[in-house]
C-alpha cells in the first residue's frame, strides 16, 4: 500500500508522524481479499449460494430458476435493483430476462376494453367483468416446462404488484415443433400455463 503523506503543516509535528506510521502498519496488515467476495464474477461457483442468501435470494423461486452459473451471477448482481423496483412491470420483465427466458410482453387490465377494433376476440380479454382490472398475462417468447411454469408463477407472486393476479403464462405463439426436442411425457403443455 502507498505510504501516507502528511501535509507540510502536520509533517513537522512528531505526534502526527507517529500516528501516520501506526495507520500505515494497520493498513498493511488488513486482508482485502475478504472484500473481493462482492466481485461476483470472480467468486467460485460453490460460494454463489452464500451470496444469494446474503441478498435474500435463496428462498425465492428466482434462485431455483437460475440454472446456470451466469444466470445466478446476473441475479446476484441485479438483486438490489430488483428489490428496489419490486411491484412494477419493469421488475417482472427484468427478472424473467435475467433468468434467460428472454423478453416478455405483459398484458395488464383485462377489463374495460372498448369495441373499437383495437383488440381481437381471442379470449385474452374479459368482457363485462369490472372486477377483472387486477388480472394480467405474461406472454413469453420461449416455451417453458410445466416445472418452470410453476416456479415462474411462484416468482411472480413475490415480484409483481400485490394487488395483481396472474391469469396465465402464455407461450402459444412459440410453437413446440415435432423434432424430438419435447416429448409427450407431460413435461410441456400446449402453450399456456
Amino acid at each position: 500500500m502507498a505510504e501516507q503523506q502528511l501535509p507540510p503543516a502536520l509533517a513537522g509535528d512528531e505526534r502526527f508522524a507517529l500516528l501516520c506510521e501506526l495507520l500505515n502498519e494497520t493498513f498493511e496488515s488488513l486482508d482485502i481479499n475478504a472484500m473481493l467476495v462482492y466481485l461476483v464474477d470472480l467468486v467460485k461457483p460453490k460460494l454463489l449460494p452464500v451470496l444469494a442468501d446474503q441478498f435474500s435470494l435463496i428462498d425465492e423461486a428466482a434462485w431455483l430458476l437460475a440454472e446456470s452459473d451466469d444466470a445466478k451471477r446476473n441475479l446476484i448482481k441485479s438483486s438490489a435493483e430488483l428489490h428496489r423496483y419490486k411491484g412494477t412491470p419493469w421488475a417482472i420483465r427484468e427478472v424473467i430476462r435475467l433468468l434467460g427466458f428472454g423478453d416478455v410482453t405483459i398484458q395488464e387490465g383485462l377489463n374495460n376494453q372498448i369495441r373499437n377494433g383495437a383488440i381481437t376476440r381471442d379470449g385474452n380479454h374479459v368482457h363485462g367483468n369490472p372486477s377483472a382490472w387486477p388480472l394480467y398475462r405474461v406472454f413469453l417468447n420461449r416455451a417453458i416446462t410445466n416445472d418452470q411454469a410453476a416456479l415462474v408463477r411462484r416468482l411472480l407472486l413475490s415480484v409483481a404488484p400485490t394487488r395483481c393476479r396472474l391469469v396465465s403464462l402464455d407461450y402459444q405463439s412459440v410453437a413446440i415443433r415435432h423434432n424430438g426436442f419435447a416429448r409427450r411425457d407431460g413435461q410441456y403443455n400446449h402453450g399456456s400455463s
